[in-house]
């Protein structure tokens, strides 16, 4: 059992292929984790090399970047084997399947060694097919807690019906895995920023975004286009996503020559603060709907539905559920114009403000999370 004076972590995060985005939930864990153990904790990340936020911002220790081929395996299967109180993956086991070969190895070695294993998923998502369910039994068989960071009631009914898009799993199956998986799921709330600035009573601008940048850049282009298609004369902030190319930013830098009330920027260290100063907010459906949900903002968004043979429903759910909310607007990303995205803006600024109030926890993942932790560690 660890000691007052000495506690240590050990996260993992899953993104071969580069992560913009998803990687600040752990950093806000790690955030609220601190606050509830003080400077004896100590939290290592093993993480793939293009991850984002980036290393500098964890202030908690060691940052062990994963290497490929061969040495990976092994690499993960040594530290989780050092005797940690306890480690943390990011989605897997209900997604980012992909890391099952390396990691259920690792998982195997860190509960012969005594240390408790939790999972942090974003959203209540299963990467799984239907048919292969009883491989995410098994993987969850090693956690003692899946720490899902929505409020109950809320994400999961409109993952299920929206998860039928993929043609994987279904809406039934999805559900009846949630069930199984029973109080080994805790739902935690939205995990946020420790801070939100407060929301400006009106906004002075119209924001803009793509999330990450790794999607969508046809909301980039077609706010452009649709700036002197407004009614509205006020200016517009496009945020194009640390994730955009220097082909893309050149474009979009090429197409407002001339153009006026309209500034382009590719990546903000404080989008919360340019959400709360805004009076609508055009984007995907990502991460940044919960801080939107809580501001209060007016939404339009833009759900990334993924392509042909790889569709995603998540942003699909969001955008639905933001809808019953919040009254955002949703719009089709494979029909875009300047003409329909002008109509949505003017619309959504001429309706009536969001009065979503929440509950209790909606918006305390970070600290349920970092109490459900502390409290199977019993100290």
């Amino acid at each position: 059992m660890p000691g007052a004076a000495s506690v240590r972590g050990l996260f993992y995060h899953y993104s071969p292929g580069g992560d913009v985005g998803h990687g600040v939930h752990l950093f806000r864990l790690a955030a609220a984790l601190r606050k509830k153990f003080g400077p004896s904790l100590s939290l290592t990340l093993l993480r793939d090399g293009a991850s984002y936020p980036g290393d500098k911002s964890w202030e908690y220790g060691r940052v062990l970047k994963l290497p490929g081929g061969n040495e990976r395996a092994a690499l993960l299967k040594k530290e989780f084997s050092r005797g940690y109180d306890f480690a943390v993956t990011s989605f897997f086991p209900l997604g980012r399947t992909g890391c099952a070969a390396e990691l259920l190895p690792a998982l195997a070695a860190a509960r012969a060694a005594g240390t408790k294993i939790y999972a942090s998923s974003a959203l209540p998502y299963l990467s799984w097919r239907g048919e292969d369910l009883p491989r995410l039994f098994a993987a969850a068989a090693l956690y003692d807690l899946i720490l899902v960071h929505c409020p109950p009631g809320f994400d999961l009914k409109y993952m299920a019906k929206a998860v039928a898009v993929e043609r994987r799993i279904s809406p039934a199956a999805f559900l009846g895995a949630f069930r199984r998986l029973g109080p080994k799921v805790r739902f935690t709330g939205y995990v946020l920023p420790e801070r939100l600035p407060a929301a400006g009573q009106k906004g002075t601008y119209i924001l803009v975004h793509r999330g990450g940048g790794s999607t969508s850049p046809e909301i980039i282009s077609c706010a452009i286009k649709a700036k002197p298609l407004l009614k509205s004369r006020l200016p517009m902030v496009i945020v194009a996503g640390p994730a955009s190319s220097p082909a893309e930013m050149a474009k979009w830098r090429a197409m407002l020559r001339g153009a006026r009330g309209v500034k382009l920027i590719k990546e903000t260290k404080d989008f919360p603060a340019l959400l709360a100063g805004c009076r609508v907010a055009v984007g995907t459906a990502g991460g940044t709907v919960y801080e939107a949900l809580k501001l209060r903002r007016r939404l339009v968004l833009v759900p990334y539905a993924g392509s042909p043979s790889a569709e995603h429903s998540d942003q699909l759910a969001r955008a639905a559920m933001l809808r019953d909310l919040a009254g955002a607007r949703t719009l089709d990303y494979a029909g875009l114009t300047p003409e329909i995205f002008a109509a949505a803006v003017d619309a959504a600024l001429a309706g009536p403000a969001p009065s979503f109030r929440a509950g209790p926890g909606v918006f305390d993942g970070a600290r349920t999370a970092a109490a459900l932790i502390r409290e199977g560690l019993h100290v």
